[in-house]
């Protein structure tokens, strides 16, 4: 009776430390930092969406290559999905606690006295199981899964990293590859209009300074060239770098892919992009991964400070003759019931830690959801901007042509100014280089919004409406 009264006292124990760790076990709920419901510049009557391999919108089959290249070679990406391959091993390291272990043994002894000598064989089978009452082994188990994927979503952000840097590479050639053509064409104007100035001179109607500045500017243009192709160069490195092959480094000229003539021209995009887009955003879901993977670390902390009960069990034989080790056997059950009494406050402070965790995950959930929403807001400004910025300048290119075209032919004609003919020229030479780069900046700002917009799971397809997990 009395070791009835015993056990019925412990498992009223039991129960209600277990009612008292579930209720002190928290659960987080997804916050909701207040953001517009679309985020858009202008009027925003047009839904802006990207296709899941957002780069084959520029219709440029070469870039399509190069992509493809990176997300197979790049060696960051390839250290990432080594990353996920840890982080699943760990998964499975913490699952194992679910299920009981089971362990073989096989000895063999000899022992010595003073007149015999005796050899034993022993052969046993032990297993042990934690019962999870408190929910610890399960909480162990939700942490590591929620890690997984938190680094499955770090993995398509830099997926999504490497198709935006080898788009922007690429064009970044072609655009260095227009401009040097640009820059080659001013010089044989600027060539032409020197011939002009200097017959001008040998006449007596223009001043060896004019043939000086003249020079000069022709000049500033031979300077620009060089910069060109030192930049033409980098950009060059950058593919090899992104897309993990180095023969990009020893490629001519005449060995690149083949390459459009000029950059894309971006159609215009004027519109709102939905929340949706911003949830499945990779780093955004790789934070909230966080915070839940956070809240299972402390749902761990706080059932580890209740007792921990385990069933073992053994089946076990010994003999001198392996044959007849099993036909002399031991069985053995037991229970084992750990209750932490002192320890210094330790698994207290864990707990405080891990709250203190949780609370710092979800901040950071909200700001990475704050400038992910910023991201995509500034992307939609940038892309505006970048349009009514190329159309200005392409007005201005026009009428300073013009205007160029009109003194330089009052100055063939003897009638006019040096300076205001050079002032023209340099207004000209100005400009191309500005709409040049306005038509570089569009493209760049039209990468820049799809990548913001983009969840970065390419194996999904356009009629996939949420990433795979």
């Amino acid at each position: 009776m009395r070791n009835f009264t015993r056990v019925a006292g412990l498992s009223a124990l039991c129960s209600t430390l277990l009612l008292a760790a579930c209720a002190g076990v928290p659960a987080s709920e997804r916050p909701q930092p207040e953001l517009p419901q679309r985020l858009s510049y202008g009027d925003g009557t047009q839904e802006v969406t990207a296709p899941v391999h957002w780069w084959t919108d520029f219709a440029d089959p070469s870039l399509d290559q190069l992509v493809a290249q990176g997300l197979a070679n790049n060696f960051s990406l390839q250290a990432a999905w080594a990353s996920l391959a840890q982080s699943r091993a760990l998964w499975r390291q913490a699952g194992a606690g679910q299920y009981p272990d089971l362990n073989l043994s096989l000895e063999r002894s000899r022992s010595w006295t003073e007149s015999t000598t005796t050899d034993s064989w022993t052969a046993g089978l032990t297993t042990e199981y934690e019962v999870d009452f408190w929910g610890r082994v399960s909480a162990l188990d939700d942490q590591a899964r929620l890690s997984v994927l938190a680094t499955e979503a770090a993995l398509r952000t830099q997926a999504n990293t490497v198709a935006a840097q080898v788009a922007i590479s690429w064009y970044g050639l072609l655009m260095e590859k227009e401009n040097l053509a640009l820059l080659q064409a001013q010089q044989q104007r600027l060539q032409e209009s020197l011939q002009v100035v200097r017959g001008r001179f040998r006449r007596g109607q223009a001043e060896m300074s004019d043939v000086w500045q003249q020079e000069q500017l022709l000049e500033s243009i031979a300077a620009e060239i060089i910069t060109a192709e030192a930049s033409r160069a980098a950009y060059q490195q950058q593919l090899a770098l992104w897309t993990g092959n180095s023969d990009w480094f020893h490629l001519s000229q005449a060995e690149l892919p083949p390459q459009q003539d000029g950059l894309p021209v971006p159609a215009a995009v004027i519109g709102a992009v939905s929340l949706a887009p911003l949830s499945r955003r990779p780093d955004v879901e790789q934070a909230w991964y966080q915070v839940r993977s956070a809240d299972a670390a402390l749902a761990a902390a706080v059932a580890n400070r209740y007792p921990r009960f385990t069933l073992s069990a053994s089946y076990s034989g010994s003999d001198a003759e392996l044959a007849n080790v099993l036909d002399n056997w031991l069985a053995n059950l037991a229970g084992g019931l750990v209750l932490p009494l002192i320890d210094g406050g330790n698994r207290r402070a864990v707990v405080a830690e891990n709250e203190a965790a949780v609370q710092q995950a979800l901040a950071d959930y909200q700001q990475t959801l704050l400038e992910a929403a910023d991201d995509v807001q500034q992307a939609l400004i940038d892309e505006r901007q970048s349009a009514d910025s190329l159309q200005s300048l392409q007005n201005q290119l026009a009428l300073a042509r013009k205007t160029e075209a009109f003194i330089h032919n009052r100055y063939r004609k003897g009638v006019g100014d040096f300076l205001s003919l050079l002032d023209a020229q340099r207004s000209t030479l100005s400009l191309e280089q500005q709409v040049l780069t306005a038509r570089w900046n569009r493209v760049q700002s039209r990468i820049q919004l799809y990548r913001a917009v983009s969840h970065g799971d390419f194996s999904a397809t356009d009629n996939d409406k949420e990433p795979q997990a």
